[in-house]
């Protein structure tokens, strides 16, 4: 009996030959995580009167700092280029965030009505935010403007219709 239980014991020592032992294999350091958030946004400017995005380095989660970019304008180069913007009369546009993946953006000064273009620049500039679905324009009279066709951006939700190229 003691040769029975002393041979079922050794019957999972046996299963393992042919693996040889080895001791601890140097391989280097561990790998370490790299990866951050973008830390580019868009923008959109006007090209022949259609919204066009441009790329600025600031970050696409804050989104304060992100139409500040926008209320700049495009750069001597992209306006050598011809983008333009219809901003011109605003001061300041801020930005609050409503909760529910959405915006709320006012001008300074309070606009009662903008251009359609302008109006387009703000819209599609929120709407290209990080888990930004949702934007809300305060304009008195914005019933008039169906909703921008911002889908010229790579990643936006509508889809990639053609856009103009600056340089066309």
């Amino acid at each position: 009996m003691r040769r029975l239980v002393a041979g079922l014991l050794t019957l999972p020592l046996l299963a393992g030959c042919g693996v040889r032992p080895t001791g601890v294999v140097y391989a280097g350091e561990p790998p370490v995580a790299t990866a951050s958030a973008s830390s580019r946004s868009q923008v959109f400017f006007l090209l022949r009167g259609f919204p066009f995005p441009v790329g600025r380095a600031v970050s696409p989660w804050d989104a304060q700092q992100v139409f500040d970019e926008l209320l700049r304008g495009p750069t001597s180069a992209e306006r050598a280029k011809g983008l333009t913007t219809e901003l011109t009369g605003i001061k300041q546009i801020t930005v609050r965030d409503l909760g529910g993946r959405a915006l709320f953006i006012e001008t300074v000064p309070r606009m009662p009505k903008l251009l359609e273009p302008a109006y387009t620049q703000i819209y599609c500039t929120g709407l290209m935010l990080p888990e930004r679905p949702s934007v809300k324009v305060a304009l008195t009279d914005a019933a008039g403007y169906p909703s921008p066709d911002c889908s010229g951006a790579a990643g936006s939700p509508g889809g990639a219709a053609p856009m103009p190229s600056p340089t066309e």
